[in-house]
């Protein structure tokens, strides 16, 4: 089985960034890319982003800890936060150029196929439902 340079270049951004383990990561991401000073509750979020709060708020947690968003202290349960995308540190470019792809849809498909076909790739994580698959109709 021959990978085309692009799904070469998609596997190699993977390896460098592996806080994009899912479709939620990858979307999550895209969005924050397209609203990166963003002032919203978790739960609005996940219903932008259409994923279940507890797959978001995972993600949330895994881009913080890897440096790549802050967020404003939380003074009730339910006060919105300000979200900050950080894409100048050590793994910015990487999910930069990754997110550059995602921007498409035909990218984002080659990202997810990527995702989901990889044997040495990012794995799902346990918990959460399986990630998102292309159909095409008609």
């Amino acid at each position: 089985m021959t990978h085309s340079p692009q799904s070469i270049e998609i596997r190699r951004l993977l390896e460098q960034t592996a806080v994009i383990q899912s479709a939620c990561d990858l979307d999550l991401l895209v969005f924050l890319r397209r609203h990166p000073r963003t002032l919203l509750t978790s739960e609005q979020l996940a219903g932008f982003v259409g994923y279940p709060l507890k797959n978001i708020a995972q993600a949330l947690d895994t881009f913080i800890e890897a440096g790549l968003l802050g967020r404003t202290a939380q003074q009730s349960a339910h006060a919105a936060r300000m979200f900050l995308l950080l894409l100048d540190g050590p793994q910015g470019g990487g999910v930069e150029a990754l997110l550059e792809l995602a921007s498409t849809r035909q990218g984002r498909r080659a990202i997810l196929e990527a995702l989901n076909g990889s044997d040495s790739g990012p794995k799902q994580q346990l918990g959460t439902p399986p990630a998102l698959k292309l159909v095409k109709c008609g």
